[in-house]
């Protein structure tokens, strides 16, 4: 019932909601899922989710990967922030989220996604993969995606 209720309060909301989303790195490889739920139920994506009270965006990150995929990570830095709006066919705001986009490490380099509450499906995919049109990422994504791992690289130095 409360995934009922949470989908209804997600859909056409009275303000924007914030949520989190990780692009999280292990070795040459970041991890996707494919979404469960709307909106953009089946595409590959980021894991992430939203925000809870009380819990800062760095608690949020962590919580979401390891509830959609089972990974435990580590926040390092927020990479940017997102406006995810979508309108419906009338011109109404169905979906309204404000993103944290976070840059993570995985805190077990042998670890395997297993699909959690949210997601579909989950994998690391190889960084050169993500690139390709395999995975039919948006523009955004693969924008963030690419940022992140230049902080990563300039992190390493």
């Amino acid at each position: 019932m409360s995934n009922e209720v949470e989908r209804v309060e997600r859909e056409y909301p009275a303000s924007p909601m914030v949520g989190v989303a990780a692009v999280v790195v292990r070795g040459d490889e970041i991890l996707l899922v494919r979404r469960g739920r709307e909106p953009l139920r089946g595409t590959w994506s980021l894991p992430g989710g939203l925000l809870e009270l009380g819990e800062t965006t760095a608690e949020g990150v962590a919580r979401e990967v390891l509830e959609e995929t089972a990974v435990r990570v580590q926040p390092v830095e927020i990479v940017t922030t997102l406006d995810r709006i979508m309108r419906d066919d009338d011109g109404r705001v169905q979906y309204h989220y404000v993103l944290v986009e976070w840059l993570c490490l995985a805190e077990d380099t042998r670890s395997e996604p297993v699909c959690g509450d949210d997601a579909e499906a989950a994998e690391w995919v190889k960084r050169d993969e993500i690139f390709s049109s395999a995975y039919g990422l948006a523009e955004p994504t693969l924008g963030v995606i690419a940022k992140a791992l230049k902080l990563a690289e300039t992190m390493k130095r």
